[in-house]
């Protein structure tokens, strides 16, 4: 048993499951924090397993859109390489109160033989209310999508996607991403985050990422209306319903959805991308 199982045996035992609360209650959308600023600011908690270019991307969030759009990203410190169970375990335990916001963002990555720990991390979000953005790949498909599209099937490894990163014409400053030490190699500051946010870049990345969601191997996943709400706090939705969000089929296998990429469903929640549900 992994040590992010036996922690959620220890709550279960502790505290019992949660009742599934009736979808008609009134939900509140926003907890507001003193020291963030503005009262009326969206808190949402964000963890990941890596603790830079994650962590870039949420502060680039914050300061380009976070004022605007009245939210604010919390990221939650924690150690490199975490595993996606540890990832969903400390975004949960970071929250201040179990109906926040709460994103786990987590990638394939073949080479750190993580298989059957995102299918059990995955499933333990749904139960805590969680919402994931699973990578397939990995994060820097994310990246790649505002500058073009990318379908080819790569089994979790991004030595591909990375390579067009660093030499597609408009990716400026990319061209020695990860090639260097410290914040130089994977950082999205300056030039970096400067491309990413310039003009259409976002949309573009939203609406390469949600044709990918159509075009799942499965077959039975569709980019079609979704929901695009915060989850209403553990145990009120199933695994059906919660994997419906990302737009893929209950029994399709997130191994398998190669490639793709959820963080389009977070600009989208967050107001800095209306969606286009109708465009498919």
């Amino acid at each position: 048993m992994s040590r992010g199982q036996q922690d959620r045996q220890n709550r279960n035992q502790r505290g019992g499951r949660r009742r599934r609360r009736d979808p008609d209650a009134a939900r509140p959308l926003r907890r507001p924090v003193q020291s963030y600023g503005d009262e009326s600011r969206r808190v949402v908690y964000v963890a990941a397993e890596g603790e830079k270019t994650e962590r870039d991307y949420v502060g680039l969030l914050n300061k380009t859109h976070g004022e605007r759009e009245k939210f604010f990203l919390k990221f939650c410190d924690a150690k490199k390489g975490l595993r996606p169970t540890e990832v969903v375990d400390l975004v949960v335990e970071s929250a201040s109160a179990p109906e926040d916001e709460k994103w786990a963002l987590f990638d394939r990555d073949v080479q750190d033989n993580r298989d059957e720990d995102i299918r059990d991390a995955m499933r333990t979000a749904a139960e805590q209310g969680v919402q994931v953005a699973l990578s397939h790949p990995s994060f820097e498909l994310w990246l790649l999508l505002h500058f073009q599209q990318f379908t080819s099937q790569e089994g979790g490894r991004d030595d591909t996607v990375l390579r067009q990163l660093r030499g597609h014409r408009d990716a400026k400053g990319f061209e020695e991403y990860d090639r260097a030490s410290g914040d130089r190699g994977k950082g999205l500051d300056g030039q970096r985050g400067e491309s990413l946010v310039a003009g259409e870049r976002e949309r573009t990345a939203v609406r390469n990422a949600r044709k990918l969601v159509s075009a799942c191997p499965h077959g039975g996943c569709s980019g079609r209306g979704l929901r695009h709400t915060p989850i209403a706090g553990p145990g009120t939705e199933s695994y059906a319903e919660w994997t419906r969000r990302s737009g893929h089929a209950a029994n399709c296998d997130p191994l398998k959805r190669d490639p793709s990429t959820d963080l389009w469903r977070l600009l989208v929640q967050l107001g800095i991308v209306e969606d286009e549900a109708a465009a498919g």
